[in-house]
């Protein structure tokens, strides 16, 4: 009986070591963000948010038959003449066929309001676009 009683003592106290040093900054990814477009020339959701400096992964699907893309710009930026050459950080989806979806992932940039759009000719000044908002 005494060497059970030693045993339990033994594991109980390797189990609170154990619990002890958890990690307690272990990353839990990236931040996960999901927009669909459409033909109806919109994003759903037409906004959201995350926090400077971290890892976003962006899964954009297209529900629509014409191409679309997810591109990240600066708030000031004029959506209607914006390529992909203008993303923030390499924050762009590309060229996501009718039916398909694309994803990126990017580190987010400093606090401030972004803006998300399409870069296929025509589609932002159809109203294409949205807002990221980084606290």
């Amino acid at each position: 009986m005494k060497k059970f009683t030693v045993l339990v003592v033994v594991l109980a106290a390797m189990a609170l070591l154990l619990a002890a040093c958890g990690g307690g900054d272990e990353e839990s990814g990236p931040v996960a963000l999901s927009f669909e477009g459409s033909d109806t020339f919109q994003f759903i959701p037409a906004s959201a948010s995350v926090s400077a400096g971290d890892e976003v992964e962006v899964t954009f699907t297209n529900t629509g038959a014409l191409e679309h893309s997810w591109v990240l710009v600066a708030g000031d930026a004029d959506a209607a003449t914006v390529t992909d050459a203008d993303a923030i950080n390499n924050a762009t989806t590309g060229t996501v066929a009718g039916g398909e979806t694309g994803t990126v992932t990017f580190t987010a940039p400093d606090a401030g309001t972004y803006q998300f759009v399409c870069t296929i000719p025509g589609h932002a000044a159809a109203g294409m676009v949205g807002t990221l908002t980084v606290n």
